[in-house]
């Protein structure tokens, strides 16, 4: 089995394509299907519902998936161990950062980048459900999300700041003189 093999299947499963794989691979279609057939023929499973098209992932399939995302981190945390021993790290970290907080992001990635500045950063504007997925998955190293999800309970969170969202009203509107604004859904209309 070559780790090659793992990163053409970790691209199939993310692009849900043979031929986009491929492109992300940037190898051809032929030497990716041929790739992953070996890896089927080594492990003696099916791995990939084929049809016309991809139909997506055996159950072994997903179960190979699982630990083809846990030995390409495995490898790249070697990597980053390696490179930290010849002066730094370097390479890509990935970091998924929810809408809301993309303007705070700078306060983590400036320092970084000064500290390692053989590292990139490639920064990613996801939804929180689209983070969990990545972290989940491997796919990024690091995040800036909220951690109102239960889903997150395997990683370990540091909080950066808490945000406060207020009501701006007119001066002379309705809700000009109160303290307190409650939401009210709207009447029912239906027939109860």
């Amino acid at each position: 089995m070559l780790l090659r093999q793992l990163e053409y299947l970790v691209a199939l499963a993310r692009e849900r394509h043979f031929a986009r794989a491929a492109a992300v691979c940037y190898v051809s279609q032929p030497s990716l299907s041929a790739a992953i057939r070996r890896l089927e023929h080594e492990l003696d499973v099916p791995i990939v519902r084929r049809g016309r098209r991809y139909e997506g992932l055996t159950p072994e399939g997903e179960m190979v998936l699982a630990w083809a995302h846990r030995i390409l981190a495995e490898r790249d945390g070697l990597r980053q161990e390696l490179s930290a021993l010849r002066g730094g790290l370097s390479g890509t970290l990935r970091l998924g950062v929810v809408p809301t907080a993309l303007p705070a992001a700078s306060l983590l990635t400036t320092p970084f980048c000064d500290r390692h500045p053989r590292a990139r950063v490639a920064l990613e504007s996801l939804s929180s459900a689209d983070i969990t997925h990545g972290l989940t998955e491997f796919e990024l190293g690091a995040a800036m999300t909220y951690l109102d999800d239960d889903a997150l309970r395997h990683v370990r969170p540091f909080p950066l700041y808490e945000e406060r969202y207020v009501l701006l009203t007119p001066v002379d509107g309705p809700l000009a003189g109160a303290s307190m604004a409650r939401l009210r859904p709207p009447p029912c209309r239906c027939a109860c």
